[in-house]
């Protein structure tokens, strides 16, 4: 069957699923019991699990690798990667390996006046010594020199993807530049998908009552907002009518496939 018809199929079928449960939420029963919600809690969690395959960027082994590889290309002695903290304006640290990685989780770069700052606001990859140094003491480590690139989406920046310590070298060429921005690009992919998975998670599981129409700062396409208004339905679903468990997992098997064809059709 032609991808495009496919889609539309399962959109159809979405559409289809949605409408039973409107009809059901007429006859809601009310909550269960403090001891059963908490068994179907977890229940919960471990379905959800299952679309959100690593929500946590630390732990996240598909990352980890395109740091590892992007890393090892470029002959560098550690990588990181940054999302956009738009609060605070700050890019944080959410993932790395190598030189300086044990304390560099969490730490936040300033926007102006770091290389990281540069990279994100102009979308271009920078190579150069690093101007923000203290977080040289954070990370217990000393960096030579640095290479950044954006992580955009849709041409809109939410981090940035890291080397540092060129090892056989002063500085990271040209072409360790243009190598490193394809890396970046497909972190970047790796990052949304991730993040999108989490949202789901934490909405399926109640603890985001409300869908938002952002994501780490990007905003949600007419898909994906509709998305987690699907995952929003489900969740206070199972939550309110657990002997409906059976039409739970069609409507999460449905969703899944949904949400990676979202993801990558692009």
């Amino acid at each position: 069957m032609d991808p495009t018809e496919r889609l539309t199929q399962l959109e159809q079928q979405a559409r289809s699923l949605l409408d039973a449960i409107a009809a059901l939420r007429s006859e809601l029963a009310p909550s269960p019991g403090t001891e059963h919600a908490a068994g179907l809690q977890a229940q919960l969690l471990s379905i959800a699990s299952y679309i959100a395959l690593s929500p946590q960027l630390e732990d996240d082994a598909l990352l980890t690798m395109i740091l590892r590889c992007a890393m090892h290309v470029v002959r560098g002695g550690g990588a990181g990667l940054t999302l956009l903290d738009r609060d605070k304006n700050r890019l944080v640290f959410r993932a790395a390996i190598g030189d300086g990685s044990e304390g560099i989780i969490d730490y936040e770069v300033p926007v102006e006046g770091s290389q990281h700052g540069l990279a994100f606001a102009t979308g271009e990859v920078q190579s150069s010594t690093p101007i923000h140094t203290e977080i040289e003491a954070a990370a217990k480590a000393e960096f030579r020199n640095v290479l950044v690139a954006p992580l955009i989406v849709d041409g809109e920046p939410m981090g940035t993807m890291s080397a540092v310590n060129k090892q056989d070298g002063d500085h990271f060429t040209v072409q360790d530049m243009e190598a490193y921005k394809l890396f970046a690009d497909l972190a970047a992919l790796v990052v949304r998908q991730r993040l999108r998975e989490g949202a789901l998670k934490r909405i399926m599981a109640g603890e985001d009552r409300e869908p938002s129409d952002e994501l780490a700062g990007l905003r949600f396409g007419k898909d994906e907002a509709a998305l987690m208004s699907i995952a929003q339905d489900i969740g206070t679903l199972v939550r309110e009518r657990p002997d409906l468990l059976s039409l739970y997992k069609e409507l999460t098997g449905l969703l899944a496939e949904l949400s990676h064809r979202l993801a990558w059709r692009r």
